[in-house]
């Protein structure tokens, strides 16, 4: 008896990890916060100045680059995954504007990124396809941020609030430098296609210039030119000097 018992009582736990799972995942999801930082572990409600120093440096970050950075703080993700969670939060509050979500956990001490939301080109009539936004952050970049956070997040491991805030104001300067250096070369290649554009036009100009002088010194030389009929002698013809040509006569009238 027991051991029927103890099978439906298991058989009871199977069902109800599937269901509480479903009520996770179908749970609500919270709006964009304002200030960017949706601190659901409430971990700075004692330590407010630490939550506007994270936000003013998102403000910044959006501000200077029009690229939204969110950070949610959770204490323990139960349910979805951190990806799962930065992917639902990224779809909602992001709605395909440039940007990132940053999930942290803090019991763990383990933070996860959303990905990149791709841009959608319509070719033809059903075909689409997906690229990469300009302000899009590749994976590569993401662990770099990681690893040259590394060893500032390693002093503060054992204050989770420090820890929380180093997190959050490192990851939007280390955009915000990303996309500097993007800004930069940018500019770069676009002052040297000005330049390039300066140089043909110059060239252009220079052209036209040499085809209108050509086509004004020919016009200068036709204008000097002179026509003169020959000289030729003519001897006398017929009596007459300078005479020519032929004579002819007739006779009228009837025979005698």
């Amino acid at each position: 008896m027991r051991a029927f018992h103890a099978a439906l009582l298991f058989l009871w736990a199977i069902l109800l990890v599937p269901l509480a799972r479903a009520q996770d995942e179908e749970s609500p999801v919270p709006p964009a916060p304002e200030n960017g930082v949706f601190d659901e572990a409430r971990l700075f409600a004692r330590e407010p100045q630490r939550l506007e120093a994270i936000a003013a440096t998102l403000d910044a970050l959006e501000a200077k680059h029009g690229f939204r950075l969110y950070f949610a703080i959770y204490d323990t993700l139960i349910g979805p995954s951190m990806n799962e969670q930065a992917a639902t939060l990224q779809k909602n509050w992001l709605a395909g504007k440039p940007g990132l979500v940053m999930v942290l956990e803090v019991d763990s001490r383990q933070w996860r990124y959303s990905e990149a939301t791709p841009i959608v080109e319509k070719l033809a009539p059903g075909n689409v396809v997906k690229g990469s936004s300009p302000s899009d952050l590749s994976p590569v970049e993401l662990d770099k941020i990681d690893r040259e956070l590394q060893a500032a997040l390693l002093a503060v491991a054992k204050d989770p609030q420090a820890f929380a805030e180093t997190l959050g104001t490192g990851v939007a300067g280390k955009v915000s430098e990303i996309l500097d250096q993007r800004a930069a070369v940018s500019a770069g290649g676009n002052r040297l296609r000005i330049t390039l554009l300066a140089i043909g036009l110059l060239a252009l100009t220079g052209l036209v210039a040499l085809l209108v002088v050509a086509g004004i010194r020919r016009a200068e030389a036709k204008s000097r030119e002179r026509y003169a009929f020959p000289k030729v002698t003519v001897s006398m013809r017929l009596g007459a000097p300078y005479g020519g040509g032929k004579v002819s006569t007739r006779e009228f009238g009837g025979r005698k």
